[in-house]
């Protein structure tokens, strides 16, 4: 239940700064979980397909690492993708 809500965030995060750097489709992005989160690259893309965000989906490369960052937390520490202009 508590990754629900951290990928909730991550979406959030990752609408926000793509909307700050005009970036309308995300190529790679690379985030840090915590070692205990069940968060994978499968389901952050269903998240943003449940979602209907065409922000990622088959063509985004998900690096997600594993450490010691928090319970509930997450680092977006890479985004790179297709600018708006």
């Amino acid at each position: 239940m508590h990754d629900t809500f951290l990928k909730e965030r991550i979406y959030e995060a990752l609408l926000k700064l793509c909307r700050d750097n005009k970036i309308a489709r995300l190529s790679k992005v690379n985030i840090v979980v915590n070692v205990d989160s069940h968060i994978s690259e499968n389901s952050l893309r269903e998240h943003f397909g449940e979602r209907n965000s065409h922000l990622m989906g088959d063509w985004t490369e998900i690096i997600l690492e594993k450490q010691d960052v928090g319970k509930l937390k997450a680092v977006i520490k890479n985004i790179e993708g297709e600018s708006l202009e």
